[in-house]
């Protein structure tokens, strides 16, 4: 049975703030995951924090050494911020737990309750690295305290890469920069590192295991210089990543050649020209197996495209 630690980064946020209200709920689911691990999965539950957020943070959780430096001491920025570092979050996790395997996620990601018991499952199959992205649940559940409510609905998929999971073996070869968290690029440098030392990486976007309270697929985290700094340090990093990735690692790699580029071109975590050179550097590595997907009759696949046009939405 593997063990984990799960560290995230709580934020006294605004009264009244989309994550002021959201966040309590991420407490709560994984509270609710601890429960459901209890016995079966050990885990760890950390945050790390400025002095600052502290009030927001329930007694249960165990708190690293707060954090001392932000996006603010980094640079000279229009409006600074204390956005935290992302090494120096993993830094406190690696220090707090000697854990089998680290796990990364937003404040405002929620846990179904099998959690933890699913991550296990995918340990025991030999993954070292992994990454699950979200389901969007509609925005009217926020503030909701009942979990069962959250649970039951299905909710849409997101693109975003905001529960990322690693075996703590793998971290001394991480190539991270001062990438900060709270604008975008973190989540990518980290997904790069997987595709660059993980032997046995998944990326999983249909899992019913994490959410998200809201439907909103983009949205403007920070100021032009703030991105512009996430953007330099990616740059950087991946730069030192290129000589040790495996086109094998990268969502994709095993699709046809016009399919798989097709997407890396849309798909905006993905620089393209370096997708392509690195496409055609490797070639001749194996890509993994494509699952079979299950088929069915031609007169199944008619009814399932004609379903999208009669099914009713959803009524609450």
């Amino acid at each position: 049975m593997a063990t984990f630690a799960h560290i995230i980064n709580p934020v006294r946020a605004p009264a009244g703030s989309e994550l002021d209200i959201v966040q309590p709920a991420t407490f709560a689911t994984v509270k609710r995951a601890l429960g459901e691990a209890e016995g079966k999965v050990q885990v760890d539950f950390l945050s790390a924090q400025f002095p600052e957020d502290h009030p927001v943070i329930p007694s249960w959780v165990k708190k690293t050494p707060d954090l001392e430096r932000s996006l603010a001491d980094l640079g000279s920025f229009a409006k600074p911020r204390r956005l935290p570092v992302l090494r120096d979050i993993l830094d406190r996790a690696m220090q707090a737990s000697d854990a089998d395997y680290i796990i990364f996620s937003n404040a405002d990601i929620c846990l179904m309750p099998s959690f933890y018991l699913v991550l296990n499952e995918y340990a025991e199959k030999g993954y070292d690295a992994f990454a699950i992205n979200r389901r969007r649940i509609p925005a009217r559940f926020a503030g909701e305290t009942r979990m069962e409510l959250l649970y039951a609905e299905a909710g849409e998929k997101h693109p975003g890469y905001d529960t990322l999971v690693f075996r703590r073996s793998l971290y001394e070869k991480f190539v991270l920069g001062n990438v900060c968290t709270g604008i975008p690029r973190f989540d990518t440098i980290l997904i790069h590192n997987f595709y660059a030392f993980a032997e046995n990486f998944r990326l999983f976007t249909g899992k019913h295991l994490t959410f998200h309270i809201g439907m909103t697929l983009c949205k403007r985290w920070g100021d032009n210089d703030q991105y512009a700094f996430n953007e330099k340090e990616y740059a950087m990093v991946r730069r030192k990543l290129y000589p040790h990735f495996r086109i094998e690692n990268f969502p994709g790699a095993n699709l046809p050649f016009l399919r798989r580029h097709f997407k890396w071109f849309l798909n905006p975590t993905f620089s393209y020209p370096m997708m392509f050179r690195l496409d055609l550097s490797q070639l001749s590595r194996p890509r993994r197996k494509r699952e079979k997907k299950e088929i069915c009759g031609l007169q199944n696949r008619w009814c399932e495209f004609g379903s999208r046009f009669i099914n009713f939405d959803d009524e609450y």
